[in-house]
Formats: C-alpha cells, structure tokens, sequence
C-alpha cells in the first residue's frame, strides 16, 4: 500500500512514516520539489543522475516534479500536492528543504542545499542522519578562505569588502566567524551586513558603496541566490571586483566564482534514491559533502571593470566566459 497523509490548507497535519524501510516497487515514484522555475536545469540534472545510474524514466522511475517558481511561499502547498498524488519519496533541492522535517514523515526524503542540514534540523549528524532523510550540502567552510584569498589575488589593493549574506541561513554563524577570521589575516576590512530580503539586500549594496567598499563578497543562502542578479549588476556598476560562490553568480555578470559544482551535487542525488529504492533507510546512509569544485571566471565582465585578470586564475579557471 502506498502512504498517504492527512491534509488541510494549510499543510500536513498528520502523517506517519514506515516503521521499517523496504524495497519499493519500480517504476519509483518521486516527488521533485524545487523553489526555481521549470526552466531551470535542476530537474534536467536530476534526470542526468537518474540515467548515468541505469535508471530508465517510465520504466523504472516517474518524476513528479512541482515548482515553486521562487515563490517559497508556494512550497508548502506544492508539497501537500505530491503527498496526494502518492509518490514513494522526495527529493527536495534548494529552498524547498526546509519542508524535509515535515515531508520525512511521510516519505523518505533526499535533499541537496546550501546551508548545513544539521544546523538546519534535518539531520543528527552527517554520518548518522538517523531520520528518514538524506542527501547532501553544497556548504564547504574550507573554501570560505580561499575565495578571499582569490579575492587578494584578483586585487591585491583591495581593503575593505562588502559581504552579504542571510542570517536565517544555517551555518551562517560559522561561515561568517571563519570569514571574518581570514579577512583579518588578510588585512581586510570586512563590512557584513546580513539581510533578510531583497529590500534588506539593496540597502546594504547601497550602504556599501557609500562606506567606500573596493570589492564584494557574498553567502550562498535563500536571499543571494534569487538575487543574484541584482548583486552581480551593483558589483559591475560600482566597477569592484567581487568573488561568488557559484556559477550563476558569473552567469549574471559576476567577475569570479569558486564554489562546488551544483549541477554534479544534483545530479548525485539519483545513487541515494537507487539506494533507498532498494530497501534501505534514508537514516542510515550518511551525508555527503561536495567533492567536485571549480571556478569560473567572466573574461568579459573583468574587461568591463579594468580588471586585468592574473594568468594564473585564467589557467586553472574550469570555464572563462568570454
């Protein structure tokens, strides 16, 4: 029998999860929750992952995929929708995470965000996630000093920087300690402001360049992700060099980014479903951290801004667009 949950308008109101995980019957039905729009390549990526691990759509799997189209208000909503509709587990990708405590009730759930899913709730520990969820985080505090690093190296003139970032995001805490600990080794004047919205968001850019900031920098969180366009346009404006921690940032416009490889992270998600799918609980099966990291690097934005671009950054940039 397939589970099925209590539902009002307002959400979940009840729901029990399986005692004890088992194989499920193909083809799998699965449920993709992301808070982008269709357009996006989140989906794309996960149906890559499903494919390089064997998987035939129709035939071993259906994806019923809802979309928040960065309205995370919708999630909820979207959620009560593919419990209705009787999918086996969801995947949950970005934003939409933040509904994997109340979703793991249900059905066993794989995630993949940017945020610390312990700090977040989701998860006990990375290696014992002990719910009915798992998955993995795009955060890596190692590489929070390198990107200032690169920062230096981009523009070793470079002496106070605006970074932004989301104080609702978990892990924020330990991203910004290990920030502002390299950025005074470095000799940076670091000037954080947190924000909470788009709103929260222009007044710091506008705050920054008042203050004389030289240069940016800026979390991965629910704030700078849909609003990376706007960042990425008041860095080119202002003519500072800003490093990002993701390629859409430098596909907005941003100089440089440094950061793991999302579409990689998304498309791993296919070996936890082939795992759960075969009978074991998503609990059990630790949490990953990214492996595959890269730059990026915008040639035509560092033209734009007089910034001439070391050879060394060129030569171990994964992508230079052009």
């Amino acid at each position: 029998m397939r589970r099925r949950s209590l539902l009002t308008g307002a959400g979940i109101v009840a729901a029990a999860g399986p005692a004890y995980a088992q194989r499920l019957a193909r083809p799998v039905r699965i449920g993709f929750l992301s808070p982008s729009r269709p357009t996006d390549p989140d989906l794309d990526q996960f149906r890559l992952g499903m494919n390089r691990i064997g998987w035939g759509e129709g035939r071993d799997y259906i994806v019923k995929a809802r979309f928040g189209n960065m309205d995370v208000g919708q999630l909820t909503t979207l959620l009560d929708q593919l419990l209705l509709d009787g999918i086996d587990m969801l995947v949950a990708y970005g934003a939409a995470t933040r509904l994997v405590q109340v979703a793991q009730r249900s059905v066993p759930v794989v995630f993949s965000f940017s945020g610390d899913p312990v700090a977040a709730g989701y998860v006990r520990s990375m290696a014992h996630p002990g719910g009915n969820a798992t998955g993995n985080s795009q955060m890596m505090w190692e590489l929070v000093g390198k990107r200032l690093q690169l920062l230096r190296e981009i523009a070793p003139k470079t002496r106070r920087t605006l970074v932004v970032q989301s104080p609702d995001h978990p892990g924020e805490q330990e991203e910004r300690s290990r920030t502002q600990s390299v950025g005074a080794e470095l000799g940076l004047e670091l000037m954080i402001r947190p924000v909470r919205d788009r709103a929260a968001l222009e007044v710091a850019l506008s705050e920054g360049a008042a203050a004389g900031c030289d240069s940016m920098l800026c979390f991965t969180d629910a704030v700078t992700i849909p609003n990376r366009q706007v960042i990425a346009d008041h860095a080119l404006r202002m003519r500072v060099p800003a490093v990002f921690p993701r390629r859409e940032f430098c596909e907005a416009g941003g100089l440089v980014s440094y950061g793991p490889s999302i579409p990689n992270l998304i498309s791993h998600l296919a070996t936890f479903v082939e795992r759960i799918a075969g009978g074991m609980r998503a609990g059990d099966i630790p949490v990953e951290w990214p492996t595959l990291i890269e730059t990026v690097v915008n040639k035509r934005t560092a033209q734009a801004i007089g910034i001439a671009l070391p050879p060394v950054v060129l030569a171990r940039a994964d992508e230079v667009i052009e």
